[in-house]
């Protein structure tokens, strides 16, 4: 489906986003439907390469509209079963402008349009989405919001403790969405190697944070190079060669990669098996108990 998009970016491409949007935003759908829904979303405005900064603005705004209106409504201490799809549009509008929100700044009327959208509200909110939504996406947004000055008052978000935090494990219950980006790194390499030239890695992501940095270098005289910028991704495979390194103790900064998050057993199983040359110690399961 991806690659269909990518053929045909303005047509089907285009309309892709906005079913996804519509199956979210439709009432009749169950919880179920419309978190999946915007799970997909929020994971193709952030890979695909081919999708306008104007499109991805619109679609922001709607998410944001959404989850504002449900605010007004829901004036209630925050509670993940209760509220799953409140939760999941929160995520999904956090995900997205990790990816994109460096690129939508640049541009001066989406900008203006960013910062007048009531996402601040939206966070400070008694439902406190910030405390319920998956850390490292939490922690990523923060960090890229504050440099961008996307608020006017940023410093109030840092909250204590950004490990997975007991609201963000019972976050969708037996449903629970919060690890679920369908649009990961396509680990096939035949598959892949059609999808990469629209597909955006987040190791090529520049986030609001490299702006400043590079500014900073430009004014003491240094000049900032595309390799100044690590690229964790470059062999076609590695995923889980980086989920090696973390569970080998080193520590990566900023560290959205861990949004990468499909089961590192599940990678090496699912791949061996469409080789034909499944290991022995190692079999598929519909369970997760450890993410990178």
């Amino acid at each position: 489906m991806f690659y269909a998009c990518a053929l045909d970016s303005e047509g089907c491409g285009v309309n892709f986003a906005m079913v996804l949007t519509e199956m979210f935003d439709s009432r009749v759908n169950p919880p179920i439907t419309r978190m999946s829904a915007v799970a997909y979303l929020a994971s193709y405005l952030s890979r695909a390469k081919f999708l306008s900064s104007e499109l991805v603005a619109n679609i922001i705004q709607r998410l944001v509209d959404w989850c504002f209106a449900y605010c007004k409504l829901h004036d209630f201490d925050m509670n993940p079963q209760a509220h799953q799809v409140f939760y999941s549009a929160c995520q999904a509008i956090m995900y997205i402008l990790c990816f994109r929100m460096k690129s939508l700044m640049e541009v001066p009327r989406l900008k203006v349009k960013l910062i007048k959208m009531p996402m601040e509200l939206i966070w400070k909110h008694k439902l406190n989405p910030l405390k319920v939504c998956l850390p490292s996406v939490v922690e990523e947004f923060l960090k890229q919001a504050k440099a961008a000055r996307l608020f006017m008052s940023a410093e109030l978000f840092i909250f204590d403790d950004l490990l997975e935090a007991d609201l963000s494990k019972a976050f969708g219950g037996i449903n629970r969405l919060d690890m679920f980006f369908p649009f990961d790194p396509c680990l096939l390499k035949k598959s892949e190697s059609y999808l990469r030239p629209h597909f955006v890695r987040w190791s090529k992501v520049r986030t609001t944070y490299d702006t400043y940095a590079n500014e900073e270098l430009s004014d003491s005289g240094s000049e900032a190079s595309d390799d100044d910028f690590v690229d964790m991704n470059a062999k076609d495979m590695n995923d889980y060669d980086m989920a090696g390194s973390v569970e080998a103790g080193l520590d990566f900064d900023p560290d959205l990669n861990k949004m990468s998050i499909t089961p590192k057993s599940m990678k090496y199983g699912f791949q061996a098996q469409t080789e034909g040359r499944m290991p022995s110690n190692i079999r598929l399961s519909t369970t997760t108990e450890s993410f990178v």
